[in-house]
């Protein structure tokens, strides 16, 4: 975590969004069904889809926050990834909603022309949802929340959107009729694109995807410094949420005994906690070396290849 504000900004940016969200689909589809604008009309669509996949986002959050029980000794983290997918396919639906109202304009030729005020609600939807993509994504970056992250991408995807409408009413005030409506297509495509790779990253988290390799080679360095531990001889990490688990198999002189040998594994965990707060599982396992090489590796801690 960069600063200490960052816990405090995680806690409200997806609620805040969630009120963001509401408040665009309203505005967009208030103002696109007077100004005649289909591609306002199915952006603020798609921020219904926004609010209510963001309203999903902090409920998983505050699941993802409960503490480990007898059910789950791993936590409930992993609820995020849920969430994201849950995200994903909101946002698909949205898409498809938009592409097929647009297909049925252009094929019937329905192709009203947007009032010039379309533009200027074009333009406050860019800049509104800019600014909610750049908070939620410095939140969901510094605490590595993929739920938070993926609010940030559906605010970007609400961005896009409205860009690409901006384009249209600018089309359609060129004279270009259908531009609006081809608008509405670009963004149903675009929300399609992102909302598959969301999907993707939420299917990759429930998988036991890898922690990230800076907190990986933090846990690796704290473990190194422990006295006993002349090196590691294997690591794995799994992401779950904002914290992710890791298997330690360090090496320690065959001729240490059995207390000696547990004492050094518990400095490694505490060591390894102290250093990354993310990691909230740590198990160390001992792998014992004969003298015959030990001379060796007492010249360089080993670490894991």
């Amino acid at each position: 975590m960069k600063y200490p504000e960052c816990e405090s900004c995680g806690k409200w940016s997806p609620r805040l969004s969630v009120f963001a969200n509401a408040f665009a689909a309203v505005f967009k589809i208030f103002v696109g069904t007077l100004t005649n604008s289909k591609g306002l009309v199915a952006d603020g669509v798609h921020s219904i889809g926004d609010a209510l996949a963001s309203a999903f986002i902090v409920v998983a959050l505050t699941i993802a926050k409960k503490p480990q029980d007898a059910k789950h000794p791993y936590g409930h983290g992993k609820v995020e990834y849920l969430s994201t997918i849950f995200a994903a396919t909101f946002l698909f639906v949205c898409g498809s909603l938009i592409l097929f109202d647009t297909v049925h304009a252009l094929a019937y030729g329905i192709h009203e022309v947007p009032e010039p005020a379309a533009l200027l609600a074009a333009v406050v939807a860019v800049g509104f949802s800019y600014v909610m993509y750049q908070s939620n994504l410095c939140a969901g970056t510094q605490l590595r929340s993929p739920a938070i992250i993926a609010d940030a991408k559906e605010s970007m995807a609400d961005g896009l959107a409205s860009v690409g409408v901006l384009i249209g009413l600018i089309g359609t005030e060129l004279g270009f009729i259908y531009a609006d409506a081809i608008a509405a297509a670009a963004v149903a495509l675009v929300v399609f694109h992102i909302s598959i790779e969301m999907y993707l990253q939420g299917i990759h988290g429930l998988i036991d995807s890898s922690a990230d390799q800076e907190s990986i080679d933090e846990a690796l360095d704290a473990a190194l410094a422990v006295e006993g531990v002349l090196g590691v001889r294997s690591s794995r990490a799994r992401r779950m949420g904002q914290q992710f688990g890791i298997d330690l198999v360090i090496e320690v002189a065959d001729n240490k005994t059995v207390m000696d040998t547990h004492m050094t594994a518990e400095r490694v965990k505490q060591a390894v906690a102290e250093k990354v707060k993310s990691a909230s599982h740590i198990r160390v396992e001992c792998y014992p070396i004969k003298d015959s090489i030990l001379d060796g590796l007492l010249r360089a801690k080993r670490r894991p290849a």
